[in-house]
């Protein structure tokens, strides 16, 4: 914010209306106002600030301590800033509350606290509270953060360097526009939680996978996978060890489908010798049994060649 021009009208010191142009100051950005004591230097401070915030810069002074005791009855207590913020041009109109003339008869009456704002576009803000949060919202700090950054009164700039980490964090975060890298930092710390959780996750299920593994107690890689157990190797010492194990796993599953694929033909061959002796057992009964039918049979025919022979014996001589 550069403040441009700044009018004060029957406030504090100043009695009569007293216009400030800063314009001619120049655009450096580096202002010195000297005087001797009670000269006025801490009104223009409290003039910009009442302007912008409605509000003194300094604690000890109310708005409604603002009117000048040296103006006459009849000078209105007013304010008006114009300022420019991001190359935007706005004025600014404040008066603080004060007992002023009445406009009809005699004594004084309230004249209750005001405030205007006309924008850049022409548009025209009233009331003290939306004046207010419009002030707030283009300058991106409030009456507090402004006045411990921008107009910090004589022995307030130790609050600054005294306040509390999470205070100036506040406050410097509001001055320097940086709550978007905030956002990031919450957003970071949370995917970094997130990535922490896998990892806990991953590192206990290899855990449970490497308690699982075993190895023939003669074994080389015996050794490293009892400390692997014991958790007193990295993750990628882990990691090449499970690699060797089932390499050598592999060979070890290799060798033995060898094995029982010889085991398999030897059985092979077995079955079909078995095949073949109970064949010949088969035949060998089936001829055993023919063997035994024809000698029946021969029997069968001496008995009956016998009978006949008998018979043939008995029949009497012709």
């Amino acid at each position: 914010m550069r403040p441009i021009q700044l009018t004060l009208s029957a406030f504090g010191p100043y009695a009569g209306n007293v216009s400030i142009d800063m314009d001619k100051l120049g655009s450096k950005g580096l202002y010195l106002i000297t005087g001797d004591t009670g000269a006025g230097k801490t009104t223009i401070f409290d003039a910009i600030t009442f302007a912008l915030y409605g509000e003194a810069s300094g604690n000890s002074r109310e708005a409604t301590m603002l009117r000048s005791k040296y103006a006459e009855a009849d000078v209105p207590t007013e304010v008006e800033l114009t300022f420019i913020y991001a190359g935007k041009k706005y004025v600014v109109k404040r008066n603080p509350e004060y007992d002023r003339l009445k406009k009809s008869g005699e004594g004084f009456t309230k004249q209750k606290a005001e405030a205007e704002l006309i924008n850049p576009d022409g548009s025209v803000v009233t009331k003290q509270k939306n004046v207010n949060d419009a002030i707030r919202e283009i300058m991106g700090i409030d009456f507090n953060q402004f006045s411990q950054i921008a107009m910090i009164a004589q022995g307030d700039f130790l609050k600054l360097l005294l306040a509390e980490t999470k205070d100036r964090q506040a406050i410097f975060r509001e001055i320097f526009n940086t709550k978007y890298y905030q956002v990031l930092q919450e957003k970071l710390k949370s995917e970094l939680s997130g990535i922490n959780r896998e990892y806990d996750t991953a590192k206990n299920s290899l855990k449970q996978y490497i308690d699982g593994l075993l190895c023939d107690e003669d074994d080389i890689l015996a050794l490293d996978l009892r400390e692997a157990k014991r958790d007193c190797v990295e993750i990628e010492e882990v990691i090449e060890l499970i690699d060797k194990i089932l390499e050598k796993d592999n060979e070890t599953n290799t060798k033995f489908n060898s094995e029982l694929e010889l085991i398999e033909k030897k059985r092979e061959i077995v079955n079909a010798n078995i095949g073949k002796a109970e064949d010949h057992e088969i035949a060998q009964k089936s001829l055993n049994e023919a063997k035994e039918k024809k000698d029946n049979k021969s029997e069968e025919v001496v008995r009956l060649k016998d009978i006949f022979e008998e018979e043939k014996s008995k029949e009497p001589e012709r």
